[in-house]
């Protein structure tokens, strides 16, 4: 999938965009300006990061600009190249470090170590990033329990130890430093800041982070923060108290609205709070803790509000999950009497008018009137197998599919009555074999065939198809803004489909309905609501899963993906298991 990622890849995440033309969905020339912002950013931070923990902190006490000004430095390099492409990080390191040599010649400490604190400085900002591409969430995305304990793990605990034993080593070594002091002043505010800025700059620009801002309920734990932080302003106020009150409105955060505004007031009650005590306020200056002793509480608050705002959202989606799982139970039990009588009905009908027709001798009146009953019939109880589909009802027989041909079929389908403007394509990764899977030809189609109408429906400018193979584990990784699933096998391969529009994207008010029957944003142009229930209905009933993920103003994905065939055969003789052929037998008795 790797291989056909666009430049603009951030927009949707990566690990399910496996479609070429991305390019489409942004600017170049924006592209470009963007990165030379982002450049020049990294270079300021990083050099930053080199200048004050050599400098006595610009007449600010040592023991507080080596704690406090040299700490946001690597944490805003490593956001900032995060969700930037690999083989961008090259020009943004390399201008990073001619800042940091510029920089350098100005320090007091021997010119000798300027190349090693160059080097250090890039290693952790680049190293930082990896980590958090490869091991933790591609799309910057901290939103399940496992990616928060990597994140907490892999940056705040083993990167910015690593900084800080090297950074101090290099001063001891170099300038003739107190290594123990040096190292306890460097770890402790490089890991706070990973905890607090990281987080707080991959929401920033996000979506999520546009829609929280512009709830104006939101504004009241925001408020609420920024009036307990006040509290340090108070004389004689203890830090026990300014800690507790700090707390609240991060929990209210968490329960109100998430990660995103937790962690964007978790890195306003960091800077704010030490600025307040850098500037000679509250009870860490008063009482002589030590700006150190406050960057421990901080850390201790930042874990905390995390943690609760990660898990109630994974509370949240879950609880979710159950209630759409609950509301199409409850409407397949209604849904599958009423097609089943109405199905018994419409057969009885169509039985008559055959009988009918086959007593009346040719070229009655009567015959054309016959005949348009019994296409009506049809038409009807083609419906309710859409309803009984849509109502996650029956079992049907399976055989041997191939994916592109499928595909292919669909598209061929589709081309004459798509408009001219709508280019229709498939991807696929070169060299990749077809991907076979085990499935009911009928349902497969016709779930394809729904989300490339609603793709073409949406689109501006063109609709693409692709086709791959990943293992049912990697789920977990795969973050889909809506998802449904009912895998039987959990080790097993699924084979999928997906489906990218350059559309105006699906608005979050309508992400809870978005797979439920009869739901549709089109009823006044003719929707019937059933196209991507029938889509969730094939991928339940297949042991598969079907998810989409949408950027306003760039277009939405969806992927329906079913288990791959597990034996030997061709789409035209599988080998099919006694309990299939069964199946098979039953359905066509």
């Amino acid at each position: 999938m790797k291989d056909t990622r666009s430049p603009d890849a951030s927009l949707l995440p990566p690990d399910i965009c496996a479609i070429a033309g991305r390019e489409a969905f942004g600017s170049p020339l924006a592209k470009q300006v963007g990165g030379v912002m982002g450049c020049a950013g990294v270079s300021i931070l990083l050099g930053l990061s080199y200048y004050f923990p050599i400098h006595p902190g610009l007449d600010i006490d040592a023991n507080r600009s080596l704690s406090t000004l040299a700490w946001p430095a690597p944490a805003l390099g490593v956001a900032l190249l995060w969700r930037r492409r690999v083989r961008e990080w090259p020009l943004y390191l390399l201008v990073a470090a001619a800042t940091l040599a510029l920089l350098g010649t100005t320090s007091r400490q021997p010119l000798a170590l300027d190349p090693a604190l160059v080097a250090l400085g890039l290693l952790g900002v680049a190293l930082g990033a990896w980590l958090g591409r490869r091991w933790i969430a591609p799309d910057g995305r901290l939103d399940s329990s496992r990616r928060l304990l990597l994140f907490t793990l892999l940056l705040p605990v083993a990167l910015s130890l690593l900084l800080s034993v090297l950074m101090s080593a290099l001063l001891w070594w170099g300038a003739d430093a107190d290594w123990p002091a040096l190292w306890s002043r460097i770890y402790v505010p490089h890991a706070m800041a990973m905890l607090t800025l990281v987080p707080a700059l991959l929401t920033w620009d996000t979506a999520a982070a546009t829609a929280v801002f512009r709830d104006r309920s939101n504004w009241l734990p925001i408020l609420a923060a920024f009036a307990c932080m006040s509290l340090a302003l108070v004389p004689r106020m203890h830090d026990e108290v300014i800690r507790a009150a700090l707390t609240l409105p991060l929990c209210w955060a968490a329960v109100r609205s998430g990660m995103v505004l937790v962690a964007q007031l978790n890195a306003a009650i960091t800077i704010g709070m030490l600025a307040i005590t850098i500037a000679g306020f509250g009870p860490y200056v008063e009482y002589g803790y030590g700006i150190w002793a406050l960057q421990v509480d901080l850390i201790g608050i930042a874990v905390l509000s995390l943690l609760l705002a990660v898990t109630i959202g994974e509370r949240q989606r879950l609880a979710t999950r159950l209630d759409q799982a609950r509301r199409f139970e409850s409407l397949g039990f209604l849904a599958g009497g009423i097609a089943h009588d109405f199905n018994n009905v419409l057969g009885t009908i169509r039985a008559c008018a055959e009988i009918a027709t086959e007593r009346m001798p040719p070229g009655s009146p009567g015959q054309a009137e016959l005949a348009q009953l019994e296409r009506a019939t049809e038409r009807g109880m083609d419906m309710t197998q859409q309803i009984l589909l849509a109502a996650r009802q029956g079992d049907p027989a399976r055989s041997c599919i191939d994916l592109v041909e499928l595909v292919d079929e669909v598209l061929a389908m589709a081309r004459p009555l798509c408009p001219s403007r709508i280019q229709l394509s498939r991807t696929q990764r070169p060299g990749a074999a077809a991907p076979k899977v085990l499935a009911n030809r009928g349902q497969l189609l016709r779930a394809v065939q729904n989300l490339l109408r609603n793709a073409t429906q949406a689109a501006r400018h063109g609709v693409t198809l692709a086709v791959g193979t990943h293992p049912s584990g990697a789920l977990r990784d795969l973050r889909f803004d809506v998802q449904l699933d009912d895998l039987q096998d959990a080790d097993g391969l699924l084979g999928w489909v997906e489906v990218a529009d350059d559309g105006p994207g699906i608005d979050a008010a309508h992400w809870p309905h978005l797979f439920d029957p009869f739901y549709s944003t089109r009823l006044a142009q003719g929707g019937s609501g059933l196209g991507l229930a029938i889509v969730a209905g094939v991928a339940s009933g297949h042991g598969g899963f079907v998810g989409m993920v949408t950027a306003p103003g760039r277009g939405t994905v969806f992927r329906l993906a079913v288990p791959l065939f597990p034996g030997p055969g061709t789409a035209d003789g599988p080998e099919l298991s006694k309990k299939e052929a069964i199946r098979m037998k039953e359905s066509t008795s």
